[in-house]
């Protein structure tokens, strides 16, 4: 994985040449996605070389694996052409120059860092947002009658040449103030959040840790003696440190249903993994039925969705209309679906950075099971 460490790249700098290619590759994916196209096209050499004389290109990797165009612009520092190539992608690469916009923006005394995306690309605007930037206005391109661009900007400190240099007791005092007013405003959001509801809580994405984080939840549930309950759809064939435990000690506040007969691959046998998916699937509405159950845990039934194993439709209703308003049902696995996510009210994406299986680490006990 290359370095995570961004490096300017001046204008007479041996890597230039690299930068545009990289930002046509990122961007080529994007062909007949959104409209109307790119104008990258029509970027040349000498308007990189402009941009890196008038402005800053700052890059990650060698050869390079990303790379963003910060251009001063008055009141603010414009951020654009961030591209990643896709060989590299899921690494930070991205939000490491987002933040690194932000420092140059302070740098620059510059008071905010603004960016603009297409309105097709919405996984861009919720990585811009999980950054802390906001939505600002909209734009058309020429000729078409609908927003065509979406625009967001984050605000920032910029650094006061005047200050004096800072001595440990300063650095304490104006730590000591900050943290009171965070706390200020904290408390005050904090006031106006009262109403309690049962949540729809789904764990996505690649990364480790959607069923982990789940079963910490559960296990919060026992601890406070609230009584739970855990259908896992797929999983079944293996033992679990968090089933061995709960039927062990608990059983009496969690219910265990292991539904699954292992992984899809495993049965090879799609009616079996549908009926297994079905008997899941009617056991989880019976304990979201109960009252007695705050929690139920669906534990990869993202899975079951995207094969079709359940109607995706039946759940969707279910959770509308017949979901206790106290229960707390939690949704786990890859790939959930838009429609589920849009209904969900906490939906949580786990980004793969690295795995140990990419360099032959088998799954281990006490982490993986």
């Amino acid at each position: 994985m290359a370095s995570l460490t961004p490096r300017r790249i001046a204008p007479d700098d041996p890597a230039l040449p690299q930068v545009l290619p990289l930002i046509r590759t990122a961007f080529a994916e994007l062909e007949g996605v959104i409209d109307p196209p790119s104008s990258l096209h029509q970027m040349t050499e000498a308007d990189l070389l402009r941009l890196a004389t008038q402005g800053e290109v700052w890059a990650i990797g060698q050869p390079l694996a990303a790379c963003i165009v910060l251009t001063p612009q008055e009141g603010g520092l414009y951020a654009g052409r961030l591209a990643v190539h896709p060989g590299h992608r899921r690494q930070g690469h991205a939000r490491t120059l987002l933040r690194l916009a932000e420092t140059r923006a302070r740098a620059l005394q510059k008071p905010r860092v603004t960016l603009g995306c297409r309105v097709e690309l919405t996984r861009n605007h919720a990585l811009f947002r999980a950054e802390g930037y906001v939505e600002t206005h909209t734009k058309s391109h020429e000729g078409y009658g609908r927003p065509t661009s979406v625009w967001f900007e984050k605000r920032v400190t910029p650094m006061d040449d005047s200050t004096p240099e800072a001595t440990p007791d300063h650095d304490d005092a104006r730590h000591a103030s900050k943290m009171a007013k965070k706390k200020a405003a904290r408390d005050k959001i904090m006031s106006t959040k009262t109403e309690e509801k049962g949540l729809v809580i789904v764990h996505t994405g690649k990364g480790k840790g959607k069923s982990s984080a789940a079963f910490g939840m559960i296990f919060r549930c026992i601890a406070h003696d609230m009584h739970c309950a855990v259908v896992q759809f797929i999983k079944g064939a293996m033992s679990t440190g968090e089933r061995d435990l709960i039927q062990a000690h608990f059983a009496d506040l969690c219910e265990f249903h292991t539904m699954g007969e292992g992984f899809t691959w495993e049965t090879q046998d799609r009616a079996r993994d549908v009926a297994a998916a079905t008997r899941a699937w009617d056991k989880a509405k019976e304990l979201i039925r109960d009252p007695a159950n705050r929690m139920v845990l669906l534990d990869e039934i993202n899975i079951a969705l995207r094969y079709d194993y359940i109607p995706l439709d039946d759940v969707l209703q279910f959770l509308a209309t017949e979901k206790p308003p106290t229960t707390h049902v939690v949704l786990t696995g890859r790939n959930a679906h838009e429609r589920l996510i849009e209904l969900a009210d906490l939906a949580t994406e786990m980004e793969l950075l690295k795995h140990p299986f990419r360099s032959g680490v088998k799954a281990q006990a006490g982490v993986e099971f």
